[in-house]
């Protein structure tokens, strides 16, 4: 019997306890990984938004576009002779339709939100509807392919792009979709997030599951498979009703100084954004750079409240003899310095990548 069900017992006192660690501990085991299992699906069909001002898909610069809706205009009783007929109907937009499943599965009559896009000429969905939609698994087309989910709606447009667009539950689900985690053989497999992924943290998270539950005389049950997946063997007992072991299993405490991830430095330089780790460090190097001055006064003046001496400087001292290895010192010194001399992020992000080349840096640079 795991501990997780022993709780249940002296509520109180674990409640008191637990708002103690919270403070304490603050990552548990679901926040590192993802279950094998639990993956995203997408349902896609294609659909018409009608009801457009003059925005629609232009019929005369695309006869294709016009065929969907002549099967609409079909089914609602109303046949067309030809394409030509609607060659001046502008108040449709053929348009491409997506819904996302939870990880965790969805069940029959579950709502959700669809988006759509333009697959034509259409300029905007601005104040259009979405006509009931047919979403299926994205598949080749083929009779057999079941439809799972149903969407209609009003569009609203978000961001700037008057082409695509959401209906707020919209989706509605015809068929449960249900994931079952725990393979035939009893394991169940953890995914770690890529940006923990590595083999310190697989043998972490191994050898913390396996102290968990070597306390309930479950030894062994976890294995790092490689760098990014942990096989977890569940005990027999509990394979017909997992959900207690996996919740005990998921909010196991793993202390953040135990966390080990390599040296990374994440860039955006659309938005001019520089993300470090506190464990980039770099070798001793010098650094130019250009627009930065010196400006002095001589004899030096006397400092006043109403009159404080200003100094420009193109440099600032790294000092590397209080750093645990005295030939390195932090990034983050550096960008803290660069900072002072007021260098833009563009230039500070070129800088870095100067650094790279000469192999100061020792970091691994990811773009956005």
């Amino acid at each position: 019997m795991l501990r997780a069900k022993r709780r249940s017992t002296g509520v109180i006192a674990s409640a008191i306890i637990a708002l103690c660690a919270t403070a304490a501990y603050g990552t548990t085991i679901q926040d590192l990984i993802r279950i094998k299992g639990h993956e995203r699906n997408v349902l896609t069909g294609m659909g018409i938004v009608i009801g457009l001002d003059g925005t629609g898909d232009d019929s005369k610069k695309s006869l294709v576009s016009a065929r969907p809706y002549a099967q609409l205009l079909k089914n609602l009783g109303n046949s067309v002779m030809s394409l030509e007929e609607l060659a001046k109907a502008d108040a449709f937009a053929i348009v491409a339709v997506t819904m996302e499943i939870p990880a965790t599965g969805v069940r029959e009559g579950d709502r959700l939100d669809v988006y759509v896009e333009t697959l034509f000429n259409a300029q905007s969905l601005a104040g259009g509807r979405l006509v009931m939609s047919p979403l299926r698994l994205p598949l080749p087309d083929s009779p057999d392919l079941i439809t799972m989910a149903v969407a209609t709606g009003t569009v609203v447009i978000e961001g700037v792009n008057p082409r695509s667009g959401v209906v707020r539950g919209g989706g509605q689900m015809l068929q449960d979709i249900r994931t079952d985690p725990v393979t035939a053989a009893g394991t169940l497999g953890l995914v770690i997030r890529d940006q923990y992924a590595g083999y310190p943290m697989a043998t972490t998270l191994a050898g913390a599951i396996n102290e968990e539950f070597a306390l309930d005389g479950y030894a062994d049950v976890a294995v790092a498979e490689d760098a990014k997946n942990v096989k977890v063997l569940l005990p027999l007992n509990e394979r017909g009703q997992p959900a207690n072991f996996i919740t005990t299993l998921l909010t196991i405490h793993i202390d953040p100084s135990l966390i080990q991830t390599e040296a990374r430095i994440v860039i955006n330089e659309k938005q001019g954004i520089i993300l470090v780790t506190g464990n980039v460090e770099i070798s001793p190097v010098g650094i130019a750079h250009r627009g930065l001055s010196i400006t002095s006064i001589t004899p030096a003046p006397v400092a006043t409240p109403q009159q404080p001496i200003y100094m420009e400087r193109r440099y600032i001292a790294l000092d590397t003899t209080q750093q645990p290895t005295r030939t390195s010192t932090k990034l983050l010194d550096l960008l803290s310095a660069l900072d002072q001399l007021k260098v833009p992020v563009e230039d500070q992000i070129a800088i870095i990548y100067e650094m790279q080349k000469t192999g100061a840096l020792h970091a691994r640079i990811v773009t956005r």
